[in-house]
This record gives C-alpha cells, structure tokens and sequence, in this order.
C-alpha cells in the first residue's frame, strides 16, 4: 500500500541527503513552513481545523522522511532533544469557542540507537518556503535547497492565477504530487517499485513517533 507524503518524492530533500552523503559527519535540518498569521484567531482557527495536532498533521511529512530514510521508529528512538528557545505549545480557542492545544513551532533533534541523528524544524506562521540544510559537526551550514526553488517559481504563478484561494504549499509542491502519483500508476501498470514512495509501514511508523513525540515535547515545553 502506497501513500502520498508526497516530500518523500521532493527534489530538495534528494538533493540535500545526496550532499550529506558526500560529507561526512553532517547533519540535516528538515524545514517545513505554513503561511498562518502570527495572531490567537489565526492560529486558533487551525488548531481547531488540524485538531489531530501539528505532528500528526503538518509535520508529518517530515517524520515520514524520519521514518523512511532515518530508520527512525518509537522503538529506534535512543534521545530527543527539543529546542526550547524555538518551539512554542499554545492553547488557543478556535471559531467554536473551545480551547485547543498544540504546537505552533517546533524544533527538535533526534538520534537513533542505530546511529543516525537529525532534525526537524516546522512553524505554522514560517512562511511558504520550506527546505532541507545540511550543516557540519559545528552547526556551520554547508548547503541548503529549497522549495519552490527558481526552477519552481514560474510554475507557482501560473497554479496561483489559475486556483486562487488555495493554500500556498499545494502550488510550490504541485511537481512533487505529480511524481507521486506516476510512481505509484507506474507501478500498477508495470510492478516497477514506486521509488522513495512511502507505505503504509512507513505511515504507521511516522503516527507511532508522532504519538510519541507529542506528549513528550508538551511536558519539555512546560518547563522552560
């Protein structure tokens, strides 16, 4: 069973585990930005419309990067250290008038028993460019690519014009779904492997972490 996190497919996700590869002792930062405003009725309207949570809904393309190319799984997980002065936990009332909490950034490190380690950083309110940095044993940044990247933009004008109203990050990724979906037919078609395509093990993996991480970070987040 095939799924669609489509940023498994992405071009700056290859492009920047490639360079890691190339270095060694790097580390990367997964990026991923949402466009929200900055206010309590902003934040509290997605709170109440994603209220499975950040980890489970905008970041979980991330942990499915985790999950898929990290070896990344709850049982995996040697630490987690959460960057405090970054993430932010709220509770917020939504258009309801009920109170929901979740995270409206977060950042956070994770190394496995099996020796990985990486990151992941998301921000509801960070904007519509996301990226993947990989930086060297002393945080100092080596290479970073970003989507959309140049290649991407003249695309993003044409879908803007032609859906206005949609959200920002369906127009940057539009190429990375594109490429989702041709695997995955390629695959019906021909029984050719839907390359870099995550499965459902791979879903299960990214919930079972998200479940994980959420309570853990809420309690670390309390504390500072």
């Amino acid at each position: 069973i095939c799924m669609g996190y489509n940023k498994n497919v992405c071009k700056y996700v290859r492009n920047a585990r490639e360079f890691a590869a190339s270095a060694e002792g790097s580390h990367v930062t997964f990026v991923s930005n949402n466009t929200y405003e900055n206010n309590a009725a902003s934040l509290g309207e997605c709170f109440e419309r994603n209220a499975e949570g950040m980890l489970k809904n905008m970041a979980i393309h991330e942990l499915a990067l985790l999950a898929s190319f990290y070896d990344v799984t709850v049982d995996n997980i040697d630490s987690v250290k959460v960057d405090k002065d970054f993430s932010s936990c709220q509770t917020l009332a939504g258009p309801s008038g009920k109170d929901f909490t979740d995270f409206d950034k977060v950042k956070f490190t994770i190394k496995t028993k099996t020796g990985k380690e990486v990151s992941v950083q998301a921000d509801r309110c960070g904007g519509d460019i996301s990226y993947a940095a990989v930086s060297d044993a002393d945080g100092k940044e080596l290479f970073r690519h970003s989507m959309p990247d140049e290649e991407d933009e003249s695309n993003v004008s044409v879908l803007e014009a032609k859906y206005p109203g949609a959200m920002p990050y369906f127009f940057s990724q539009d190429p990375d779904y594109i490429t989702v979906k041709e695997r995955v037919a390629n695959l019906c078609a021909t029984g050719e492997e839907a390359k870099d395509v995550a499965t459902i093990d791979i879903a299960i993996a990214a919930l079972s972490v998200a479940e994980y991480l959420t309570p853990l970070m809420q309690k670390e987040l309390s504390s500072k």
